[in-house]
C-alpha cells in the first residue's frame, strides 16, 4: 500500500486515542494538542498536507470570540493549552481588525472570570501555578483573586457602610495583590494588563499614591495606544474616588499627546468611552470633557479607517448624552452604512433622539 495510506491509518489510530497532529508537525516530534474548538478535518494534519484555507487555524478570529474561548480554557483547564494561549495572546502585540490588542481579550477573560472566585476558579489558578510556574500570567491571576477578595470584604456600598473588619480585609488583600504583581516575572511586568492592575491598586492604597503618576507614565511609554491604562487612571481620578473631573480630563489630554503623531485627537473620545464603559459612575455631560475636541477625535478616528459600527454607536451615545442631535445622527448614519442589514432590536432612546423631527 502507499505511504499516504499508512500515514493516514496512523493518524486515525492516534486520533482515536485523543491525540492530533499539528499542521506543521516535524517528523519524530510529539503532536501538539489542539484547542477544543479546532474542528479542522483529519486530512489537514497529515504530514504531506498542502496549505489551504480549509486547513488554516483560526483560533482568535475576533475580540469577542477570543474572550469566550479563553473563558473556556480557564474554567476547564488544560494547562498546556492555557500556556499556549497565554503566549499567543497575553504576550502578543498583535491586534484584531477592530484595533484592540490580543492581550486585552486575554486580560478581559481573566478579569471577568476571576472576579467571581469560586472553588473551581481557585482550583484552576492553583493548578496553573503548579503546572507552569510563576513565569507567565499566573501571578497576575493570583493578584486578581486577592483583588476580588478585597472587594468581596469591602462590598460595593458607600464607605460609611463598610465595617471595620471589612476595611481591614480590603486593605490587607489589596497589599497581597500588589505583592503578587511585584513578584511576577520581568516579562509579565512589561505587559499592559500588569500596569492596569498596578494602577487599580495604587489608586486604592494611600501608601502608593506617590507611584501613580510614574505607573501611568511607564505604562503609556510601553503601550501608548492601550486605552485601558489611561481609562483606569481616569476612573480612579474621578469625583467618585475623591478626585476631580479636571484631573480626569488632564489624563485624557495626556493620552492625546502620547498618540497624536499617528492618531490626531482620536484617543480623546476613546479613553473617555473606555472610562465610561469600565464602570465610572459619571457621564460625559457632567464631566469637564471638551466637546469640540471630542468631535474632532471622532473625525480623526473615522479618517484613519478604524471606526467600526461598534465604535460609531458608542460615540453616538456620547453625542446623545450631550444632546447634540446633528452629531448623534451623523454617527448613527455612518454606522448604518457599515451595517445595512442591522437586525431589528428594541427601541433605542439615542436613535429616537437623533432622528426625531420635533
Amino acid at each position: 500500500m502507499s505511504n499516504t495510506f499508512w500515514a493516514f491509518f496512523g493518524f486515525l489510530v492516534l486520533a482515536g486515542s485523543g491525540v492530533a497532529f499539528s499542521q506543521t508537525q516535524a517528523p519524530g516530534t510529539a503532536p501538539p494538542k489542539r484547542y477544543p474548538w479546532d474542528k479542522r478535518p483529519p486530512e489537514c494534519f497529515l504530514p504531506d498536507t498542502k496549505p489551504s484555507q480549509q486547513c488554516t487555524a483560526d483560533d482568535w478570529p475576533n475580540y469577542a470570540d477570543t474572550k469566550w474561548r479563553v473563558d473556556h480554557l480557564i474554567l476547564d483547564p488544560d494547562f498546556d493549552l492555557l500556556q499556549r494561549a497565554e503566549n499567543e495572546l497575553g504576550f502578543s502585540d498583535k491586534r484584531f481588525a477592530s484595533g484592540q490588542y490580543y492581550f486585552d481579550a486575554w486580560f478581559l477573560s481573566l478579569d471577568s472570570v476571576l472576579a467571581l472566585p469560586t472553588e473551581l476558579v481557585y482550583r484552576s489558578v492553583s493548578g496553573w501555578a503548579k503546572a507552569k510556574g510563576a513565569g507567565g500570567y499566573v501571578k497576575l491571576a493570583e493578584a486578581r483573586l486577592r483583588y476580588s477578595e478585597a472587594w468581596n470584604a469591602r462590598g460595593r456600598g458607600f464607605p460609611n457602610t463598610v465595617t471595620f473588619e471589612g476595611w481591614d480585609i480590603y486593605q490587607r488583600k489589596l497589599r497581597e495583590a500588589n505583592q503578587a504583581l511585584d513578584s511576577g516575572s520581568d516579562r509579565l511586568k512589561r505587559t499592559g494588563p500588569w500596569y492596569v492592575m498596578k494602577l487599580r491598586i495604587a489608586y486604592q492604597l494611600p501608601e502608593l499614591e506617590g507611584s501613580r503618576e510614574e505607573l501611568l507614565a511607564a505604562g503609556s511609554r510601553l503601550w501608548p495606544e492601550y486605552t485601558k491604562i489611561y481609562a483606569t487612571a481616569m476612573a480612579f481620578s474621578s469625583p467618585t474616588w475623591g478626585g476631580t473631573f479636571e484631573e480626569v480630563d488632564r489624563i485624557a489630554r495626556f493620552a492625546v499627546e502620547k498618540t497624536k503623531a499617528t492618531w490626531g485627537a482620536s484617543w480623546y473620545p476613546l479613553v473617555y468611552q473606555e472610562m465610561f464603559r469600565s464602570g465610572c459612575d459619571c457621564t460625559v455631560a457632567e464631566s469637564e470633557a471638551d466637546w469640540d475636541l471630542m468631535k474632532r477625535g471622532f473625525r480623526d478616528y473615522e479618517a484613519r479607517g478604524r471606526a467600526n459600527e461598534g465604535y460609531l454607536r458608542a460615540f453616538a451615545s456620547l453625542a446623545c448624552t450631550m444632546r447634540d442631535r446633528p452629531e448623534a445622527r451623523r454617527l448613527l448614519e455612518l454606522g448604518d452604512k457599515l451595517s445595512p442589514n442591522r437586525p431589528a432590536g428594541p427601541p433605542d432612546p439615542c436613535r429616537e433622539f437623533a432622528f426625531s423631527t420635533t
